[in-house]
């Protein structure tokens, strides 16, 4: 594991000790999570963004995202991406298998 210094401004140190007790966890853990949880939100922003420009396909995208093909159709269907597909065609696929 690496280590990673860096500053804060002191809002985000207060929200931090907040995040601290509720999580009873330490800083350490609490900076983990957060980080986790941003660089999974922006693999998904990313792979939207570049489904909706048409620069991936839906699987190639789910990769990008690290979700199910599944979850990332699910995921377009609610940003309204059209991907020639929805869900109830894959339901209904699903169905047949």
């Amino acid at each position: 594991m690496k280590t990673v210094t860096t500053r804060i401004p002191e809002d985000d140190e207060e929200l931090l000790a907040e995040l601290e007790q509720e999580m009873a966890a330490d800083r350490s853990e609490v900076l983990r999570r957060l980080i986790r949880d941003g660089l999974t939100d922006w693999r998904k922003e990313k792979a939207l963004d570049q489904l909706r420009e048409h620069k991936v396909t839906l699987r190639r995208a789910a990769e990008i995202a690290d979700v199910t093909y599944v979850e990332m159709l699910s995921l377009a269907a609610e940003e309204g991406i059209d991907t020639g597909y929805t869900t109830d065609e894959l339901e209904r696929d699903l169905g047949r298998i």
